[in-house]
């Protein structure tokens, strides 16, 4: 029952709610090292994972295809990053998988340059097995109590979305301290 709890949590988390989390995975895994063997875990993370990007992939696909976004695949940057993209999909897939940073560029760029939804499946597979691994692994070896990793792990997330919510509503100041001029989106930009 336990793996099942890890494997829904994955999904969720790799899910399209991930923006919204985006450190609470770590702890997760870092709480279920001590429980179950690197590998099972990595494997079963790796695999609801997968599934939860085969989600995105498809919502990601369907949301650029509203009329309210196609402008969005015309703009210079989009157009920019699609090219950079397409030059080598599967390993920046995978590199940006298995790297710290954020992931949300692939998985926008994958449906937008026409990328293979099983290949680009495929290449997070690639990227997130051996994250998953590493982590778990030193799961493993460095026992962290459980009420750290939550107390961590909740500080994170509370943490990103005070600042994502906040932040929005600040105000730019003027030369001398005052309030500034409001900044207003240009036509069409997306937030």
């Amino acid at each position: 029952m336990n793996l099942v709890a890890f494997a829904l949590v994955t999904a969720l988390v790799h899910g399209p709610a991930s923006p919204f989390l985006p450190t609470a995975y770590e702890a997760t895994l870092l709480y279920y090292a001590p429980l179950y063997p690197a590998w099972m875990l990595a494997l079963v993370g790796t695999i609801a994972a997968s599934v939860a990007e085969a989600v995105n992939y498809r919502l990601v696909d369907w949301a650029t295809a509203r009329p309210a976004l196609a402008g969005l695949r015309e703009r210079r940057a989009v157009r920019w990053s699609v090219a950079v993209f397409r030059r080598a999909p599967f390993w920046a897939t995978a590199l940006i998988i298995f790297s710290p940073l954020p992931d949300t560029a692939v998985r926008v760029l994958a449906p937008l340059s026409g990328y293979p939804m099983d290949r680009f499946v495929l290449a997070t597979a690639v990227g997130r097995f051996p994250r998953l691994l590493l982590i778990a692994g030193l799961g493993t070896l460095i026992a962290v109590p459980a009420w750290v990793l939550g107390a961590a792990g909740g500080a994170l997330v509370t943490g990103a979305l005070v600042r994502r919510f906040v932040g929005r509503h600040r105000r730019p100041r003027g030369p001398r301290g005052g309030a500034g001029p409001a900044l207003l989106p240009a036509r069409g930009a997306i937030r």
